[in-house]
């Protein structure tokens, strides 16, 4: 008898599930794909789409027990999204793999992560809460400035406001407000200096495997907080690099989340303490655990996250480094408004070194304002043996994509 292939749900439709559809196929898996958009760019990729909004839990729970029932999957996945509340209410109601439920919402809610980490003690960064105007305006008074405003559970930096001083606070408020998900209510917290540092785990059993540690860039911190690129292996001096995978450890264990990926948002400060700005229970974003690491590494995070969500025993051969070179993935920032023409594409991918370009935007389509991380329209993802050689290819790179634009 020829047993039947096995299955995994997907939540995500977005561009970084891409790789993560591609792995599951390559493991001989049969792809299911959700997503809110019938148009979302990872659907051609998967063997069978549904339309159903990845933050929507009980529609995708009622997909999830669906195909269980029918003996479809095994498993329930993401990576490089947030939406592991989703994934793991949907993987509870099926009664497949997955963190406990509670675990996940703390993760994906900005000030249950805090006050857990608080409790804790690792954490000691100045927050309050807010879900009114008034409890705002006392917030911001209690933590001072500068500060950020965030809400509760949305990511890639989408509502998020840093204040120097009170003014515009209720549009801020609104906009806020309106970048919640699953809980109206926002975060308040003491701006955290220092560079930032993206760092990826896999916890087994447990046990907290590292992943790899990426230097993030930024564009000049104003009002919003852009990511502009990032670099792999981190420049950290190797004792600073346990620290942070010490701190992941523990904060793991303080979030009760004991199995699947372990992503931070790290601060080195100026006194030279780490300290922690994020943590979710996914796979960094913006092309890191997806090509990059794997570039600089040899690591395989997707597989070795994906047998997990299946039930699966982790192989840590997936987790060993096997190699150390340099990648980046880095950005060209046009000028808001309607994109007139694109020059230099076909130029920029025959560059030696550039592995993967991700554009998201063409003639026609409109470039906004840069508010978020993932206003960005473009990803260049770059590797080379020395870090010498990788500048060099992303200055070329930056040289070679034009991106017109006309104001609207």
């Amino acid at each position: 008898m020829i047993s039947k292939p096995e299955g995994i749900l997907i939540i995500g439709g977005g561009v970084l599930q891409i790789p993560a559809i591609k792995k599951a196929r390559e493991m001989g898996l049969v792809t299911y794909l959700s997503d809110g958009s019938e148009s979302c760019l990872a659907k051609d990729y998967a063997d069978f789409f549904f339309k159903v909004d990845t933050k929507d839990v009980d529609a995708t729970a009622d997909l999830a027990v669906k195909l269980k029932n029918e003996g479809k999957i095994n498993g329930v996945y993401t990576q490089g999204n947030d939406v592991e509340y989703t994934v793991a209410y949907a993987a509870h109601k099926a009664g497949l793999f997955g963190i406990p439920v509670e675990a996940a919402f703390n993760c994906n809610n900005k000030i249950k992560m805090r006050a857990a980490l608080s409790e804790a003690g690792l954490d000691h960064a100045k927050y309050a809460s807010a879900k009114t105007f008034e409890e705002l305006e006392y917030a911001v008074e209690k933590v001072g400035f500068p500060c950020y405003v965030k809400p509760a559970d949305n990511s890639a930096s989408r509502g998020i406001r840093r204040l120097a001083n009170g003014e515009d606070l209720e549009k801020i408020f609104g906009e806020a407000i309106a970048a919640c998900v699953h809980s109206k209510e926002l975060l308040v917290e003491e701006e955290i200096p220092g560079d930032e540092y993206s760092v990826d785990t896999v916890l087994y059993d447990g046990k907290c495997f590292p992943a790899g540690i990426s230097d993030r860039i930024f564009l000049e911190k104003s009002d919003f907080a852009i990511q502009s690129g990032s670099r792999t292996p981190s420049l950290l001096p190797e004792k600073v690099q346990k620290r942070m995978y010490e701190i992941m450890a523990l904060a793991a264990k303080a979030m009760n989340v004991n199995y699947g990926a372990f992503k931070g948002d790290l601060a080195l400060t100026p006194n030279g303490e780490v300290k922690i700005i994020e943590i979710t229970a996914r796979t960094s974003g913006g092309f890191d655990s997806q090509f990059r690491k794997p570039f600089s590494f040899g690591i395989d995070i997707l597989k070795a996250t994906i047998d997990i969500a299946l039930g699966r025993p982790l192989d840590p051969l997936d987790l060993i480094p096997k190699w150390i070179k340099w990648s980046s993935t880095t950005s060209v920032f046009p000028e808001p408004g309607i994109v007139t023409e694109i020059l230099g594409l076909e130029d920029l991918k025959a560059i030696p070194g550039v592995r993967e370009v991700i554009m998201l935007c063409k003639p026609g389509d409109e470039v906004g304002p840069y508010i978020h991380c993932a206003t960005r329209k473009n990803y260049v993802i770059s590797s080379a043996d020395s870090l010498e050689d990788l500048k060099i290819i992303e200055t070329k790179a930056a040289g070679t994509l034009i991106i017109k634009t006309r104001k609207k």
